[in-house]
């Protein structure tokens, strides 16, 4: 009698350990609980959404070689928890290149940037998936994307001289130069995206030279940025890269009658991100 009672409890706890990883509200499947790992099948183990590729968009352009990818979070088919996300990049022959870990931004969306340089004007591609306590979700799809075609400073506009240092006044003077050449309007006739353009377009003048407007040689100590997390570039602001000190270049930019009064404006917080602008905007110099 002893023997069967003993048999009978452990039937019922191995039934137990059974009916807990068939539950539908465990993060993980059934089978990767009891260690398999062809769960699903596309191999994944972990009960979530696969990430939704946000940029770069399949088939575009980026305007670095090093690109940050952006995606949609993965949801929980049944619960929610702390999820991690893996990419992958791989080169045109499918090679995998690099393999990142990013945590899951609470915001919705979640974004890496490259720990390097890539090559320019090549394509790769990329891939991401959830992952959680070792278990990984479905892959989302694969996207390719070009990076940015190389523009060799001296075949713009002319030769350009080597690195120097160049005071605020004859970065004002080179900025306001190209202003003045009249292809750029900075009134109200322009939207906030042509006035971004504008500065980054006259910035890029001074962070790597232009045979026509900047051909003494560049100072990469001069960037822009932007109004804080999530915030667009400024349209009139000239930083400097290392220090973050900053100079206000017009007034009423946008508006019916701009001024170019400049003052500076301190050192920018911490908050405020500043970054170079890009190398490819010269190409739209006159």
């Amino acid at each position: 009698m002893e023997r069967r009672m003993l048999r009978a409890v452990a039937i019922g706890v191995l039934a137990l350990t059974a009916a807990c990883a068939q539950n539908p509200e465990s993060p993980v499947s059934p089978s990767a609980a009891a260690g398999d790992t062809a769960a699903n099948p596309d191999g994944s183990t972990l009960k979530v959404t696969a990430p939704a590729p946000v940029s770069p968009e399949d088939g575009s352009r980026t305007d670095s070689v090093r690109p940050t990818v952006k995606f949609r979070n993965s949801t929980g088919r049944f619960t929610n928890v702390p999820l991690s996300y893996k990419v992958q990049v791989f080169d045109t022959n499918g090679g995998l290149i690099a393999e990142l870990a990013v945590p899951q931004d609470p915001s919705g969306e979640t974004s890496l940037s490259a720990e390097g340089d890539l090559a320019h004007d090549t394509e790769y591609r990329w891939r991401v998936r959830a992952e959680y306590q070792g278990e990984g979700g479905p892959w989302s799809p694969v996207v390719s994307f070009r990076t940015v075609e190389r523009v060799i400073i001296g075949q713009v506009g002319g030769n350009v001289g080597p690195p120097r240092n160049i005071v605020f006044n004859e970065a004002y003077d080179i900025l306001y130069a190209i202003y003045s050449a009249g292809r750029f309007d900075i009134s109200g006739r322009s939207n906030r995206d042509q006035l971004n353009l504008f500065l980054e377009i006259a910035v890029a003048a001074l962070h790597y030279g232009h045979g026509k407007w900047n051909p003494q040689g560049p100072d990469s100590g001069w960037c822009i940025k932007n109004g804080g997390p999530g915030r667009p570039q400024s349209d009139d602001v000239l930083a400097r890269c290392d220090t973050r000190d900053a100079w206000d270049l017009v007034l009423s930019i946008g508006g019916p009658s701009p001024v170019w009064s400049p003052s500076y404006i301190g050192r920018l917080p911490n908050v405020q991100q500043i970054y170079p602008p890009r190398q490819s905007v010269l190409a739209l110099l006159p």
